[in-house]
């Protein structure tokens, strides 16, 4: 006996085998966990755009270079907010844990004014300009999450 390892042309067929379907499962299993990883990015970038398309309008109504005057601007946002309340749920689902929170407190600084639903304070102090600025930066603060 000096050791030595024979293996029959059957077992090696076994082994080969085996390794085979291990690697098929492995193969499969990873496969797997990327799709599902690949599915929920696409869908969180598909909803950052709906998010970021929820804003186009009020950015473009309220910028101080825009040929559309509005003239209640609490009005005119507090009739959007719908829109962008459902734009911002969707998005928040793709989101977890501090990211999630950061993004919810975004979202309260752009609508919330001592409790609950107002936009006044987008009308109160300084130009059109930096009232614009304002809103602007607030949007900025939501949209933030939706970069890739």
């Amino acid at each position: 006996m000096s050791g030595e390892v024979t293996v029959s042309a059957y077992g090696l067929a076994l082994m080969g085998g085996g390794f085979t379907v291990v690697g098929a499962l492995m193969g499969g299993w990873l496969t797997y966990r990327f799709s599902l990883h690949f599915t929920r990015w696409n869908a969180k970038r598909e909803a950052g755009a709906r998010l970021r398309a929820a804003f186009v309008t009020e950015l473009g109504a309220l910028a101080p270079v825009s040929t559309q005057k509005v003239e209640r601007v609490d009005q005119y946002l507090t009739a959007a907010f719908p829109k962008h309340r459902e734009a911002v749920m969707e998005f928040a689902w793709y989101l977890q844990g501090a990211e999630r929170q950061r993004f919810e407190d975004a979202w309260k600084a752009y609508y919330e004014v001592g409790g609950s639903v107002r936009f006044f304070d987008y009308m109160m102090g300084g130009t059109q300009r930096e009232q614009f600025d304002r809103f602007k930066q607030r949007v900025e603060a939501i949209l933030e999450f939706t970069r890739d």
